[in-house]
């Protein structure tokens, strides 16, 4: 494992020229510049390594809370532009972490595919993207790079590679970066570098990348990258395709790694202006339409490797999506389904030492879905409590997953669909029509708690309330079922004749 501080770099005499041209006017020294900032960008990567490396070890309480989530966000980071042009990363493609991420076997441990890659980034940047041979002009503020094909999509030299390797050229990233013109403004920008990747000969912006001692973070306008996305398009043909078309388009994302300390960093995501996406097909027919208030952050995550804790803390703005309501399969592209959520918040630290999560202010503002206008759903948490409970997470001493919730856990689950049953073609259950579901956690405002019941012989498995009372009710049912202190609940039983059809199929049972 490679643990290299700034000392080992040897940077100290280049921080001189960029420092001042910072805080005065001197005119920028493109050379020193570039290497500055992939120097920069190199320790940030490293200590990013650090700070989550503990995270992917097979026996981290973590990975066990965590295991199979991993596909949560990829539908939405897939449908995110792409910060750069292809050709532009084609030396960085098979660095370790990238094919990590991608699914492959590495003999290397976590920090150990940072460190790789952070060497690598560090290699890219001044050899292959900021290289002195890809300079075009300068003036004293900004210095503009245009990517030729060498060096840019040359491979990056590897411990394997003979003394005297000269790195052959990719052949792909040449076709494109022969057809395609691809720009880097570089300008000074507090102790480090600004980077604007601009597209043809418009010089379209498609994103910006600063990068400080202590900082690597993009940007994206919407708007521009779409523009710079559709020049890629155009001039690349089939080796970039993109049919998507858009009715609404606005805002900034930003994806951003800050340096904490020693093996801490902080990865966020942030909406620094509200976005809308409105989207419709090649015929003009509407897709969904998604709009989301501005929030900084939205999420971050801390990572603190040398007391191996990770802090996750979510500042979702209002949610508001349009899409297609079409029960039958019947009707045109519309926009006539509703989702409106009223931000999501909360915060979560995990602590390897103790293998337990302890979470404050979480909670889901109000939501609701509507059809033609009809409610019908809603959802409401924790209304007398400002929408928000403090939870701790942990593994108990039976040895299964237990919660304790603080003041109380109150969720109301209203379903309305009876509202538009005629236009299912197998009409919506009755328990689903018009009633109201009710989840209660209660302590009269002490901590309460359940814990994972695991199935036996007899039991079939469910939840043990080990402090407070757990009440399930329906505005259908005569009678709410109520789990006292002790007690556990299972399901799957028939239904008794006369039954509420949910609430019938739950039983309050000794624990095994």
């Amino acid at each position: 494992m490679r643990i290299l501080s700034l000392r080992t770099l040897s940077l100290l005499p280049l921080l001189a020229a960029p420092l001042a041209a910072c805080h005065n006017s001197d005119p920028i020294d493109p050379a020193q510049l570039a290497d500055l900032v992939a120097a920069h960008a190199r320790e940030v990567v490293h200590q990013s390594g650090g700070g989550v490396g503990f995270t992917q070890d097979g026996s981290s309480g973590l990975h066990k809370f965590t295991t199979g989530t991993q596909g949560a966000t990829d539908g939405l980071m897939g449908a995110m532009p792409s910060p750069m042009p292809p050709a532009m990363m084609s030396a960085m493609n098979d660095s370790p972490l990238l094919a990590a991420m991608a699914g492959m076997d590495s003999m290397l441990t976590t920090e150990e595919q940072f460190d790789d890659t952070a060497d690598r980034l560090k290699t890219w940047l001044r050899e292959r993207v900021l290289a002195d041979a890809n300079l075009e002009s300068k003036t004293d503020e900004e210095a503009i790079y245009l990517l030729h094909p060498d060096p840019t999509c040359r491979r990056l030299l590897t411990a394997d590679d003979p003394a005297g390797t000269v790195p052959e050229l990719r052949a792909s990233c040449v076709d494109q970066l022969t057809k395609l013109e691809v720009r880097v403004s570089l300008r000074a920008d507090g102790d480090g570098g600004r980077l604007g990747i601009l597209i043809g000969p418009d010089r379209i912006e498609l994103s910006v990348f600063t990068i400080h001692s202590d900082l690597l973070q993009l940007d994206m306008e919407l708007p521009k990258a779409y523009q710079a996305t559709q020049v890629i398009d155009q001039t690349l043909g089939t080796g970039s395709p993109s049919s998507t078309r858009y009715d609404g388009l606005a805002g900034k994302v930003r994806f951003a790694v800050h340096k904490d300390g020693e093996k801490k960093v902080t990865i966020s995501f942030s909406v620094p202006e509200a976005i809308h996406v409105g989207t419709i097909d090649g015929a003009g027919a509407p897709g969904p339409d998604v709009k989301l208030a501005a929030s900084d952050p939205t999420i971050a995550v801390s990572a603190d490797g040398t007391v191996q804790a990770l802090t996750v803390t979510v500042d979702m703005g209002a949610l508001d999506v349009l899409g297609d309501w079409d029960p039958m399969g019947v009707a045109s592209p519309n926009r006539d389904l509703r989702v409106q959520v009223g931000g999501i918040h909360g915060q979560a630290t995990f602590t390897e030492a103790n293998d337990e999560i302890v979470a404050t202010g979480v909670g889901i503002g109000e939501t609701t879905i509507d059809a033609h206008g009809a409610r019908i759903f809603d959802l409401g948490l924790n209304p007398n409590d400002m929408r928000r409970f403090d939870a701790r997470l942990f593994i108990d001493a039976a040895g299964q997953p237990e919660a304790q919730l603080t003041p109380r856990f109150d969720l109301d689950l209203g379903f309305h669909f009876g509202l538009v049953a005629s236009e299912y073609t197998t009409p919506p259950p009755s328990y689903v029509l018009d009633e109201t579901y009710r989840v209660l956690l209660d302590n009269g405002g002490a901590t309460t708690g359940i814990a994972a019941a695991p199935a036996t012989a007899t039991f079939a498995g469910g939840v043990k309330v080990t402090a407070g009372t757990l009440t399930i009710s329906s505005t259908g049912a005569p009678q709410p079922v109520v789990v006292p202190a002790g007690k556990c609940l299972t399901g799957g039983a028939a239904v008794p004749a006369g039954a509420h059809p949910v609430l019938g199929a739950l039983s309050v049972v000794d624990c095994p």
